[in-house]
């Protein structure tokens, strides 16, 4: 055809854009060193996935483990699945890297209620980008993720449309979710899940980092409080049944990560180099 390559790759990122292709990278591309075999190891991980950090800025680390997880998701999944899907930026990173890839009979699950901040990345924004890449039914919670006051949290949970979508979560196999430090400046500050003063007592009484916008402690276990009640999303303890795909990038995520490896939330691990050589050196 004597086309050029230049002409060629032009080609293929348009067909790419137009969804008419898709490249896919098996996620053994991203097993590079000996340190994902010790943190799957140590933690008892079905696989571990660490990115190459060497040289990169913390946001083209960022984009680099997201990269990696949108493919490793690939082969995280199978026909028939059921996934659940947390929010934040790592997750609307992630899925809108996903590879536009057909799963047959794919079901995908918001599992947390939603949100009003236009300028973040919503819970329902993830699931319903992600069922899209992969042909896959998407149910979305049509709840607020958290309400004003435990009462009125309680009856939207016995609404029974609610209460259907709640019970159905348990019918995940698989999840794909991050975690959050218990910082005042976090997603769940941003989204108003919490108020920064609700953080610092959660702190006070030892939580190490956020799933779902659910705290826990430095074993990973449930750290109950105040704004459980308000929350309207997955309970830690059935998240903690599932077939989890752990995604983190950042030095700041440092305690929360081993917390959540500790509570045994994770099945598959995605992180950077730098992440993965913390870890194992606390442990």
């Amino acid at each position: 055809m004597k086309l050029s390559r230049l002409t060629v790759i032009n080609y293929l990122r348009l067909a790419k854009t137009r969804e008419i292709v898709s490249v896919r990278l098996s996620g053994e591309h991203f097993r590079t060193n000996d340190l994902a075999d010790r943190l799957a190891e140590r933690f008892s991980l079905d696989d571990a996935f660490v990115i190459p950090a060497d040289g990169l800025s913390d946001e083209s680390r960022f984009n680099e483990v997201c990269e990696a997880a949108a493919h490793v998701l690939l082969d995280f999944l199978e026909p028939g699945d059921q996934l659940g899907v947390s929010w934040g930026s790592t997750l609307s990173l992630i899925s809108d890297k996903v590879p536009y890839w057909p799963i047959e009979n794919l079901t995908v699950r918001q599992l947390i209620g939603a949100m009003s901040n236009p300028l973040l990345p919503t819970a329902e924004r993830c699931s319903i980008e992600i069922a899209h890449r992969l042909s896959a039914l998407c149910v979305t919670l049509n709840a607020p993720a958290v309400c004003s006051n435990n009462e009125l949290a309680r009856l939207l949970r016995e609404e029974p449309i609610i209460a259907e979508q709640l019970q159905h979560l348990t019918r995940c196999n698989k999840a794909i979710f991050t975690v959050s430090p218990c910082t005042p400046d976090g997603h769940v500050t941003q989204f108003k899940i919490v108020t920064e003063k609700e953080v610092e007592r959660y702190v006070a009484h030892g939580a190490a980092g956020i799933i779902a916008g659910r705290f826990i402690d430095s074993e990973g276990q449930p750290l109950l409080g105040e704004v459980d009640d308000r929350v309207i999303g997955i309970e830690l303890d059935t998240l903690r049944q599932m077939n989890g795909l752990l995604v983190a990038s950042g030095l700041d995520k440092l305690t929360a990560i081993v917390a959540a490896l500790k509570g045994g939330f994770a099945n598959t691990l995605v992180i950077d180099t730098l992440l993965a050589e913390a870890i194992l050196a606390q442990e």
